[in-house]
């Protein structure tokens, strides 16, 4: 007799109902935040220049890129693109649950939505032709995390999952180092009271996670140097492990000066005044968390337990500010500070955590009935586990909506950008063509940076609000693409104009002509000239003195 098996709704069953409200709120949550983009083409100066390939490669450390890229396709289509980050972002929302231990809906539905709408998400799709490659480095960076914490000799695959994950974005790193603190913390917070045998297995569990993070940097370094033996020293990240001793001390105040600052004290220029103060209340929140554990526990009796305990409370904040010592000399971006979600899905499994009522922050406070957050309500009729659990849920889903709108305020921004760099390249290309004596294949080419010129580019007298965006890195304002780097790939695929090769030599020498420098710049009558057999277009009078130069 044959079985009717059901194949998706066994393999559905054997999935906790939390962790597939985790994907589905990820999956809802990603697309209707990022629907903007996907549903549109807003390239930034990279994404134009790579929108047939993954861009960096070996030479940066990044080797694994090459596999992951095919998967969804070689060209940066928003769709697809956007979808499958999408997904590995909301599976890596469910490993981040899993490995927390983290069992209330609220928590949940708040960790993908958090995981999803914090701003480097934004600033990864802006990086559309890479963006499902980092997504699945931020998901096999959660799922080691995972293994590392549920599963015994879970160490080892996690060892090779945190190489794969450097071998997409060596940032990402972090974000594991987040996750894993996290969990050594919540830790200590198990059973009615923190016990010595507790707080050893704790430490020891502490060393082992140092020790899996370490080998996994020792055999991500030997195998991205055997590959490519000459790493690039872009940006730093080529010499992520590389720690000077003496510069230590300095590199953790600076760790702790950075995840301040961005929460607390020099906010970000997309942070409004309202999404610094939900920051400073979250801040806040997990202080409060940590010290009322440490009042409840009476940990000031005993000195090994509380060194401890105090010592992986300011390890949180350090490892979401770890960048700062793994990559000493980057240029740090909002790209790579992705694992300052962690203070949000930190203070999401401190109040489930305390609002257990066997053991939690609030039992022991008398006999009561149960309040809406799961903790106990005083006889006396107080409900303060209720009204802190309702309260830190609105703050977490009022962090979400100003992530939703920010994000969605820089795709408007970066459409606004598109639009008017392809009309200005539109009006060049029709200068040229109606040049007398211009035939259709010669060469031609746009000559002068705005950024070395003392008056704006002509596209950005208007500016609505760009400077807003500064801090939210690869969000493309008008100059960013009009850059000579640029504008070879933008009249290729988005004018249709096959721009024919013209050597750094031959534009250095137009430079020094005395007809280039006697030339108007655009749109001035004359700003087109036949210069050493090449259409010149000047765009700008280059007025200052590049930087790095005397």
């Amino acid at each position: 007799m044959t079985q009717n098996m059901d194949t998706i709704k066994a393999i559905l069953g054997k999935i906790p109902s939390r962790i597939r409200w985790c994907f589905c709120t990820g999956m809802i949550s990603g697309i209707l935040i990022h629907a903007y983009m996907f549903a549109n083409k807003l390239p930034n100066w990279d994404d134009i220049n790579n929108v047939g390939t993954f861009g960096v490669g070996s030479e940066f450390g990044r080797w694994f890129l090459k596999y992951i890229n095919p998967l969804d396709g070689i060209w940066s289509v928003p769709w697809i693109g956007g979808l499958f980050a999408v997904t590995f972002l909301s599976l890596a929302a469910c490993m981040v649950v899993a490995a927390l231990d983290i069992r209330s809906l609220t928590g949940a539905v708040i960790v993908p939505l958090m995981m999803l709408s914090f701003p480097s998400v934004c600033s990864m799709f802006t990086f559309m032709f890479t963006a499902d490659c980092y997504a699945v480095g931020i998901f096999l960076a959660c799922t080691a995390a995972w293994l590392i914490r549920r599963h015994r000799f879970g160490f080892l695959p996690g060892i090779v999952l945190l190489v794969l994950s450097l071998g997409l974005y060596q940032a990402y790193l972090c974000l594991a180092l987040g996750v894993l603190v996290c969990g050594l913390f919540l830790d200590l917070l198990r059973g009615e009271k923190l016990e010595g045998e507790e707080a050893r297995r704790v430490f020891l569990s502490g060393v082992k996670t140092f020790l899996v993070l370490l080998a996994s940097v020792v055999l991500y370094n030997l195998v991205a140097r055997w590959i490519f033996p000459n790493l690039d020293s872009y940006n730093g990240l080529s010499q992520m492990g590389q720690i000077d001793p003496a510069r230590l001390p300095r590199l953790i105040l600076r760790a702790y000066r950075w995840v301040a600052e961005y929460f607390i004290l020099k906010p970000y220029s997309f942070i409004n005044d309202f999404a610094w103060a939900l920051n400073v209340i979250s801040c806040l929140l997990a202080a409060g968390f940590v010290i009322a554990w440490f009042v409840k526990r009476r940990l000031w009796k005993q000195p090994a337990a509380a060194v401890l305990y105090l010592f992986l409370a300011a390890a949180v904040p350090l490892a979401m500010g770890s960048i700062i010592i793994m990559a000493p000399d980057a240029s740090v971006s909002m790209l790579m500070l992705y694992q300052y979600v962690i203070l949000y899905i930190f203070i999401m499994a401190m109040l489930e955590r305390s609002l257990q009522k066997e053991d939690g922050l609030f039992s022991g406070r008398g006999g009561g009935r149960t309040g809406a957050g799961g903790g106990q309500v005083e006889q006396n009729g107080t409900a303060l586990p209720g009204v802190l659990s309702l309260f830190m849920t609105a703050v977490l889903l009022l962090v979400g909506y100003e992530n939703f709108v920010v994000t969605n305020e820089a795709y408007f921004r970066m459409d606004i950008a598109y639009e008017r760099a392809y009309a200005y390249y539109n009006r060049i290309m029709e200068r040229i063509e109606t040049t007398e004596g211009y035939q259709p294949g010669d060469a031609f080419a746009l000559v002068g940076e705005y950024g070395l010129s003392e008056t704006p580019d002509l596209l950005g007298s208007y500016s609505m609000d760009g400077e807003r965006f500064e801090d939210l890195s690869g969000v493309a304002r008008e100059t960013g693409l009009l850059t000579s780097g640029v504008r070879h790939n933008f009249m290729k695929i988005y004018i249709g104009v096959e721009m024919p090769d013209v050597s750094e030599e031959t534009l250095e020498a137009i430079r020094q002509t005395e007809e280039y420098q006697n030339m108007p710049a655009y749109p001035a009558e004359g700003c087109v000239q036949k210069i050493l057999d090449v259409w010149v277009v000047k765009t700008c009078e280059e007025t200052l003195t590049p930087q790095g130069e005397d």
